[in-house]
């Protein structure tokens, strides 16, 4: 892809050079020229360029020598191409030091013959740099018409990467933000990294997208070009895929809520605005409701980050799309699970979790979250799931404030309890049965309907009781020792034990009214 830039072991070669000698700094005869520059003062800190060939006499230097391997050091810095000196008039002979810096440090020294005019030498290197500079023009208006149309004919990102590795003679990456590869051409070669690669970045709209990597670490003037270039298309088509995807995400964010708020969708409405927008309409649905307005702002952009990449690592082992969808401090998960997926995990011999199951390994590594698991429909049903996991929240939090999910399978005896409750009234059998302990709890700030109803409810466990309640096995033993006292509950009488569980259930709810 070169243009044929001209090189100092080029410049020898043309004929006004004909009687010019190389002295020294051989192995930096590939330094490219861009400018050639006439230094004739001792300060040139500042003047000097990267790739200038600078011309000089050594008049400004004449009275002290030792500034001459000080110029080699100073074109080094800068890194220029090479110095061309007349050394007879103002300089007897050039410097051993010099001539030794510019091996060391590879900067090409050009011996001019005395009655050579400066005029010989700028006119034929800038007629070269020029014409080179113009064909680079060139070359890349057709690149960037080849890119461009690539863009326009909507071909897509593949096909944009395919080019700019063939421009190159390189494979190529274009990696998102979360490292995740978004092309690679050719596409058959994984991204490793490597010392030898070069990266730039990629941004839309000031904001970073991803990175532009090559697997090339020498690169020429056109090569650079080609890469400004792929890079401002690489961007347009990124800004075009973030348009599609906050387009969808807008959309889809609609679709849940028109599904969520029950809204006049037939059956055949929902399955084909499903299918567009990525729900299988084939799968079953579980919802699940999660509250996290308790969570610090920090700790919250932490949990929905986690949330989405869990989302998308169980989707992937059930081979079926699940989505996250937000509603302020809540986030509603619609969960799918295929009809026919087998028992076992496709890539080992583990068994696939239930939601439940997973959600419970998830939630277990957060703390103040509350969350609720709606029982299993199809997509067109998932209002009724939606109701049922804020139900389980609300029922589930007032009778275990320790848990972080509940189901509404478990809790819907409570919620029939609940609705029957508006026609029946229970007050009476519950101020019978635990007035007086409720009333014990308010005069001494204790906690006995609480243990009561976990001791109940885990059939006796002192172990179980204590777990939930964060305390001691034996502060459960010394609570129900003083809860029989007060209630004389026969606990070896099972309608007995039911009616007390009862009563506490539905203090425990009214309380929490």
């Amino acid at each position: 892809m070169n243009l044929n830039s001209l090189t100092i072991k080029e410049l020898l070669n043309l004929p006004a050079f004909e009687q010019a000698k190389l002295i020294s700094g051989d192995k930096g005869l590939d330094r490219v020229i861009r400018y050639v520059d006439i230094i004739e003062v001792p300060d040139i800190k500042g003047w000097l360029k990267e790739g200038a060939l600078v011309l000089t006499t050594g008049y400004s230097m004449r009275h002290d020598p030792s500034l001459l391997p000080e110029l080699i050091e100073s074109l080094a810095q800068a890194g220029a191409a090479g110095v061309a000196i007349k050394p007879e008039r103002f300089i007897p002979d050039i410097p051993l030091e010099m001539i030794r810096k510019s091996n060391l440090l590879d900067i090409p020294i050009i011996q001019l013959p005395i009655h050579m005019a400066y005029i010989d030498i700028t006119y034929p290197v800038m007629e070269h740099i020029i014409d080179n500079q113009a064909a680079l023009l060139r070359r890349s208006e057709e690149i960037h018409k080849t890119l461009t149309n690539l863009v326009l004919n909507n071909s897509g990102i593949q096909a944009v990467a395919d080019n700019v590795s063939a421009l190159l003679k390189s494979p190529i990456w274009i990696v998102g933000k979360q490292d995740d590869m978004l092309v690679s051409s050719p596409s058959h070669i994984p991204y490793e990294p490597s010392v030898i690669n070069r990266q730039w970045e990629i941004t839309v709209d000031k904001q970073f997208m991803g990175k532009f990597i090559v697997g090339k670490e020498q690169l020429d003037d056109l090569e650079l070009v080609c890469i400004e270039q792929a890079r401002l298309v690489f961007s347009l088509e990124l800004m075009r895929k973030k348009i599609a995807e906050d387009t969808e995400l807008r959309l889809r964010g609609d679709f849940f809520e028109e599904l969520l708020m029950s809204l006049p969708l037939s059956k055949q409405e929902a399955t084909d605005k499903g299918r567009q927008l990525g729900l299988d309409p084939e799968c079953s649905w579980e919802i699940c409701f999660i509250e996290s307005g308790s969570l610090p702002s920090e700790t919250e952009s932490r949990f929905t980050s986690a949330l989405n990449q869990w989302i998308q690592e169980e989707s992937h082992k059930r081979r079926c799309r699940s989505f996250v969808h937000g509603q302020g401090e809540r986030f509603v998960l619609f969960l799918a699970s295929r009809a026919d997926a087998p028992k076992k995990n496709y890539d080992s011999d583990n068994l696939v979790s239930t939601w439940r199951e997973a959600l419970d390994s998830f939630l277990a590594q957060w703390a103040d979250i509350s969350s609720g698991l709606g029982t299993r429909c199809s997509l067109w049903e998932v209002h009724r799931s939606y109701i049922e996991a804020k139900k389980a929240v609300t029922i589930g939090s007032r009778l275990n404030k320790g848990q972080s999910l509940f189901t509404f399978g478990e809790l819907e005896i409570f919620h029939l309890l609940l609705e029957s409750s508006l026609h029946v009234n229970f007050d009476t059998l519950i101020e019978k049965k635990i007035g007086k302990l409720s009333e014990y709890d308010k005069e001494n700030g204790t906690d006995l309907v609480m243990t009561l109803y976990h001791y109940l409810s885990t059939a006796g466990s002192l172990i179980e009781t204590a777990n939930l309640m964060f305390i001691h096995r034996n502060s459960v033993k010394y609570r129900m020792d003083r809860i029989k006292e007060i209630t004389l509950i026969d606990m070896g009488d099972a309608v007995n034990r039911f009616e007390f569980y009862l009563c506490t259930v539905f203090y425990l709810l009214k309380q929490a009214n």
